[in-house]
């Protein structure tokens, strides 16, 4: 039993190594990278705007799909499947969950988030999740800059 007690003792630290600090030389780097580039949002149209956001917020893809009136801004070329789809899968979650108010999911690819806010969805795609909260500061900087520019 002694040799047991000595094993158990041995394992227990080396499985207690924690090695969980932040990565801080890597959050300056991304910093100082972020910090460098131009943040300035243009665009002619709905499109580009939304490609200019797309890149300013390090996400994949973003789709707004108008609940009133279906219209639809995407900055890639399938916004009007993509957004039928998010609406019917958003829909289903509302009725199994009771109100859901933002809808997270995994492919192999990407998260895609869905996050309906003021009579619009928004269908962002992203490498990594989005927290509802970072998705609602898109949203308002979204929603500004569109009525900004007059497109929407």
């Amino acid at each position: 039993m002694a040799g047991f007690g000595f094993i158990s003792r041995f394992a227990a630290k080396i499985l207690a190594f924690d090695n969980t600090e932040l990565p801080e030389q890597q959050f300056a780097l991304i910093q100082d990278m972020l910090a460098g580039q131009s943040n300035e949002i243009r665009g002619k149209n709905a499109v580009e705007l939304l490609s200019s956001l797309k890149k300013k917020h390090l996400v994949n893809s973003i789709t707004i799909r108008r609940l009133n009136n279906g219209l639809v801004f995407s900055s890639s070329g399938n916004g009007f499947d993509e957004g039928e789809k998010a609406s019917d899968v958003l829909n289903f979650a509302n009725r199994i969950f009771d109100g859901t108010d933002f809808f997270s999911m995994r492919t192999k690819k990407e998260w895609i988030m869905l996050f309906p806010w003021e009579n619009s969805l928004f269908i962002i795609k992203a490498n990594s999740s989005v927290s509802p909260v970072e998705l609602r500061a898109i949203a308002k900087e979204i929603e500004k800059t569109l009525k900004r520019k007059k497109i929407a």
